[in-house]
């Protein structure tokens, strides 16, 4: 596999990682010519895939256009769609149908190519190359529309990123520590010419003309937070757009609007918002919140513990997340440890709670409900030797009773274990 194959995945443009949280992330936003729809990458369905998806400018439900697709990009009419996607360990620049269809691979270099955006005039495509070997280096290339004549705009042992055209097809923004520092940078297109724009200590991304080519919208942290800036297409007049966190902007096709990534409220989406940064709006929907099937548990999570002159049984709980909560316990006597477990709390539906129990030294043993209240829960597994039911019930706000209950040589036998919280920073 490529050395750098992970510095791919792992986000593309140096503050995209710092703009997303860990979870579902939405990335690189771009407008449909006629300023109607957004193209964008999220790994909505699989944590490990970018997927692309078009959604409308009223936040309809977003439409998947292309699976493992990253890096989109409209032809001029908007009939075709470029993008970079994985193929036998590989990334290439693709292009394809407007609706997902008639796909064609434009790149078969031994390279890794993406982040790929056609020109004004849609004759040539700009793109990303990582050569194979060692380092971070990340070198801007050019080719025609067709995938012939490729040729390279900036060859430097630096990373350099986000290629993107100046509206009369002159030159081609990008972001690059070649200085030591991420600023951005304008290259001709023969890369005969180089410009540094910004020298700022802190890093400056993701750039994109405006359409009248006066202004450049990029990502920056230069006040703290990564958010949404421009400048003159010179480099001069740095100024903040809007309060969001943000990164990836990309200009409406009229100039009117800016399309962008960001965290906000702890859940990523794509928004738009007025050139000069007011009115921000979330685009994609919030994520649906799961409910808490475990919420009636809760109270478990912390540290018990069951002491006697002999013997310590210490009992420890996460809480709920995810609609699972696990745990562990440990018997000392005597300053050895006489036998340990550990526990798992699941709630895999609507319909109740699964006590999943791995035992030192036997195998691991399911558990399913049969009560589950505010005060305790039961549950049980009529199939295993002993015990067959377990038995957690609240006894106030800081002591507990598990009680095992199952067939003994003489009959039903139970056996308590009373238990007090205790402070789990103390241990």
């Amino acid at each position: 596999m490529h050395s750098n194959l992970m510095v791919v995945l792992a986000g593309g443009l140096a503050l995209v990682a710092a703009a997303q949280a860990p979870g579902t992330r939405y990335l690189s936003p771009r407008w449909s010519p006629d300023g109607q729809r957004i193209l964008f990458e999220a790994n909505i369905e699989s944590p490990q895939r970018l997927d692309l998806y078009v959604i409308e400018l009223d936040g309809s439900a977003p439409v998947k256009l292309r699976e493992n697709g990253r890096g989109g990009s409209w032809s001029r009419d908007g009939s075709r769609v470029l993008y970079a996607a994985m193929l036998e360990s590989n990334l290439d620049v693709f292009d394809m149908a407007a609706d997902g269809r008639d796909v064609r691979q434009l790149t078969r270099d031994s390279t890794m190519d993406y982040m790929p955006a056609w020109s004004p005039d849609g004759r040539r495509i700009v793109f990303v190359s990582i050569p194979r070997g060692p380092g971070m280096r990340h070198d801007v290339y050019v080719m025609n529309a067709d995938g012939t004549g490729r040729a390279a705009v900036t060859q430097t042992p630096a990373e350099e990123m986000g290629p993107t055209w100046s509206p009369d097809g002159r030159w081609i923004a990008f972001g690059s520590n070649r200085d030591g520092n991420w600023e951005l940078y304008a290259a001709t297109a023969d890369g005969r010419e180089v410009r540094r724009l910004t020298s700022d200590p802190a890093a400056d991304n993701g750039p994109a003309f405006s359409p009248d080519g006066r202004f450049i919208a990029f990502a920056s942290n230069r006040d703290g937070t990564v958010g949404i800036w421009r400048i003159r297409a010179d480099g001069t007049e740095p100024t903040r757009l809007g309060t969001h966190p943000g990164a990836t902007p990309v200009w409406s096709p009229d100039g009117r609007r800016l399309a962008y990534a960001a965290q906000v409220d702890g859940a990523s989406g794509i928004f738009v918002m007025n050139a000069d940064g007011t009115d921000a709006r979330r685009l994609t929907a919030l994520p649906v919140v799961p409910p808490d099937r475990l919420a009636r548990v809760r109270w478990l999570a912390g540290c018990w513990e069951r002491r006697s002159s002999q013997r310590v049984t210490l009992e420890m709980w996460m809480p709920p997340d995810g609609n699972l909560m696990l745990g562990a316990s440990r018997t000392v006597q005597g300053g050895v440890t006489r036998e340990f477990e550990h526990l798992r709390l699941e709630a895999p539906n609507d319909s109740g709670i699964v006590y999943t129990a791995l035992p030192s030294g036997q195998p691991e043993t399911p558990f399913r409900s049969t009560l589950v209240s505010d005060s305790g829960f039961t549950v049980e597994n009529l199939a295993h030797d002993f015990p067959q039911r377990i038995i957690y019930r609240r006894r106030g706000a800081d002591s507990l009773v598990a009680r095992i209950e199952g067939p003994g040589p003489n009959g039903p036998r139970g056996i308590d274990f009373p238990m007090r919280r205790i402070a789990c920073t103390t241990l």
